[in-house]
């Protein structure tokens, strides 16, 4: 099971926001310097610093803490290059993107995670998350009896199909469509002339994979896809959004199927949460707060997460 949290991610902003303003490692020297000057009024860099550190400095040191202590593990566990990179392929797949470029850009203007770079991305954004998922998982331990049973217990809602599907505003419009593929038009040719789903119309009308139960699909939808046969296209489906006509491509529902999904939901069942991995590790770590400012800045990763 490998996702990735991009929450975990978006924790280090801060931190990312008060090195840049010190990364010439000589902030004391210029702290006096002027940066604007607003009718008359001179604000140095001093300021901006003092205004950062007052705003985010005690969240950036205790995520600065814990990101030396999870470099220094990915360091113990020897986790180098090719465990990232399969991380960034995880991410690029589950954003639905194939460029680097495009990647960053989501990153970036939807979600808000100042990266400028993928190295960036895997030194600063990744590799912690790589260290958190072998550690969480290291004391998993899941049998093939285990998933069998697993599957005998859930084998209704694990079942999941594949689907495709055509969206249309009337039944009328939707009877009109269905007589065209009768005829011989291709499912994806119907989809380019008539679909008004613009987001999936350049997927040929895939809406992707979804289970039986536990689905964010609309149910007259889900419904309808899950009485039909692959191959089989239905008769006109309404919905809030209007009346699809809806082919099945694939369906999981036997145990070798979905043996892949099972592992992963009775992993994550078993997995320690993130933050009680960076509790144990903070435990173990030898801490030792040398300035006395500092001395009560220091938060367990569970009080971090409620704020």
């Amino acid at each position: 099971m490998k996702k990735t949290k991009i929450a975990l991610a978006l924790s280090l902003t801060g931190a990312i926001m008060i090195t840049a303003c010190n990364d010439d490692g000589d902030a004391e020297n210029n702290a006096d310097e002027e940066i604007v000057n607003i009718n008359g009024t001179s604000l140095t860099e001093g300021d901006l610093t003092d205004e950062l550190k007052n705003e985010f400095g005690e969240q950036t040191f205790n995520q600065m803490v814990q990101d030396t202590i999870l470099r220094q593990q990915a360091e113990e566990l020897d986790i180098g290059e090719e465990e990232v990179e399969d991380e960034l392929d995880d991410m690029r797949e589950q954003m639905g993107v194939e460029d680097d470029e495009q990647l960053l850009e989501m990153l970036q203007m939807q979600m808000q995670i100042p990266v400028d770079s993928i190295e960036e991305l895997e030194e600063d954004f990744l590799l912690p998350q790589v260290v958190i998922q072998e550690l969480s998982t290291a004391e998993v331990d899941i049998s093939e009896e285990d998933k069998e049973a697993y599957y005998e217990e859930n084998e209704e809602e694990l079942t999941e199909v594949e689907a495709r599907h055509i969206l249309v505003e009337d039944e009328e419009s939707a009877e009109e469509v269905i007589s065209e593929l009768e005829e011989g038009m291709a499912f994806e040719d119907a989809v380019e002339e008539y679909s008004e789903d613009t987001q999936s119309v350049q997927e040929g009308g895939n809406v992707g994979t979804f289970p039986q139960e536990g689905h964010q699909m609309d149910e007259n939808f889900a419904e309808a896809a899950f009485d039909l046969d692959v191959g089989e296209i239905s008769e006109p489906v309404e919905s809030d959004f209007g009346y699809h006509i809806i082919e099945v491509l694939e369906r999981n529902e036997t145990y070798e199927e979905l043996e892949e999904e099972i592992e992963s939901r009775l992993t994550q069942e078993q997995s320690q949460m993130p933050e009680e991995v960076i509790q144990e590790l903070m435990e173990e770590a030898d801490i030792d707060i040398t300035d006395s400012e500092y001395e009560d800045w220091l938060q367990d990763p569970e009080s971090m997460m409620m704020q």
